[in-house]
Formats: C-alpha cells, sequence, structure tokens
C-alpha cells in the first residue's frame, strides 16, 4: 500500500473512532446527568451514595469501551498493515486493547511503541482520552458538589 493511501485511510479512521468517542461521551454525561436530576429530587441524604457510585461505575464503564474502540481501530489498522505496534514477537487483539489503554490514559508504559502511519492515530488518542478523562473528572465533581452540597457524610 503506497503511503499516500495508508495516511488518508488513517486520518479517516482516526476522525471516525474520535467522532463516536466523543459523541459516545457526550450521550453518556447526558444520561448520566439526567438520571442524576432525578435522583437529586428524591431525598438527597439517603441517596446520595449510590448516585456518586453509579457515576462513577458508569463512567468507568465509558472509558473501558472508548479504549476499546480506539483498541479496535489500531487492530483493524494492524491487520491491514498500516503500521506496527513493536514490543511483543506476535501482536494480538488483547495487546491492541493494552496499548490503546496506555495511550488513552497518556501512562505510555513504554514497552510497545507504535510506528509508521498509525502513530497519527496513538498521538490523537493520546490527546482525546486526556479530554475525556477530565472531562469526566469534571462530571465527577459536579455529581458530588450537587448530592454532598459541601456535606461529605
Amino acid at each position: 500500500m503506497n503511503s499516500l493511501h495508508a495516511q488518508l485511510i488513517v486520518a479517516l479512521v482516526t476522525a471516525l473512532v474520535v467522532s463516536i468517542a466523543i459523541v459516545f461521551h457526550y450521550e453518556a454525561l447526558r444520561w448520566l446527568n439526567r438520571l442524576h436530576r432525578k435522583s437529586s429530587d428524591m431525598k438527597r441524604k439517603r441517596r446520595s451514595r449510590p448516585v456518586v457510585l453509579a457515576t462513577m461505575f458508569a463512567l468507568l464503564f465509558v472509558h473501558i469501551a472508548e479504549i476499546w474502540l480506539f483498541g479496535g481501530a489500531f487492530w483493524i489498522l494492524l491487520l491491514s498493515g498500516i503500521g506496527t505496534i513493536s514490543g511483543y514477537s506476535e501482536f494480538s487483539f488483547l495487546d491492541s486493547i493494552y496499548f490503546s489503554a496506555a495511550t488513552y490514559t497518556t501512562v505510555g508504559w513504554g514497552d510497545l511503541s507504535a510506528s509508521g502511519d498509525i502513530r497519527f492515530l496513538a498521538g490523537t488518542e493520546a490527546l482525546v482520552g486526556f479530554m475525556l478523562i477530565t472531562w469526566s473528572a469534571s462530571f465527577s465533581y459536579l455529581v458530588m458538589e450537587r448530592d454532598w452540597g459541601g456535606d461529605p457524610s
């Protein structure tokens, strides 16, 4: 595959995956916000713990789903022969999920590294992951502020 063709494919896949992740994250936060507003109409003191915990577990699920989305994109591009991820002799699907998690969270353990055109997806995932994690942290703060109202008991 020629370089220009590979670059175009990576750019399109990246745009698609980023768009899906951002819209999915937005819809999840919107759903959680509606759920939280309904529960805040009920008695706050009794419902605060389940609401905050449910929010945190839901956000964890959302981030895991987004990591798998990016990991799947890496896997498809790797199977197509566009770029490589070095660090393992035989790269598996779960290795692409692991690479995605390290990239999404911007931890970047260093045992795996992308090369070739696929690096564009990796760099973009790091930025998007950072943005979505901070978006979730801001949302979590607002949920706790509403529920706890300055009283964290």
